[in-house]
């Protein structure tokens, strides 16, 4: 994937529990590609409020406001998306990481 965005080591905690108030959730996520989506990837994600992710990473980098979808494709490696709405259900919705790319995302074991 070459739009990955990278996320620092301290966000680990996030992955491990310390930070109560984000979820753990199998997920179906698509990018934008040309015309259309890529095919879906189902992962775990983590799926945090920004000011969550703020404290984790000491950064003032998210939305305080904003739910994020944070998948790790490879160890430091992850798609942080920013969604456009504050929760994430089993319908697709529309998110964009910080490198402008475009993804849809929804809690689902299917994915297609």
């Amino acid at each position: 994937m070459k739009a990955i965005a990278l996320l620092s080591l301290v966000a680990l905690p996030l992955l491990a529990g310390t930070v109560h108030a984000s979820e753990r959730a199998t997920v179906c996520a698509k990018y934008a590609v040309n015309y259309g989506w890529s095919s879906g990837y189902k992962v775990e994600a983590t799926i945090a409020r920004g000011n969550e992710l703020n404290q984790s990473t000491h950064t003032l980098n998210y939305n305080g406001l904003s739910t994020y979808v944070v998948i790790f494709w490879a160890q430091d490696q992850a798609s942080v998306i920013e969604m456009s709405f504050p929760y994430l259900g089993p319908v697709e919705q529309e998110g964009t990481d910080q490198e402008g790319k475009r993804w849809t995302v929804a809690k689902s074991n299917f994915c297609m």
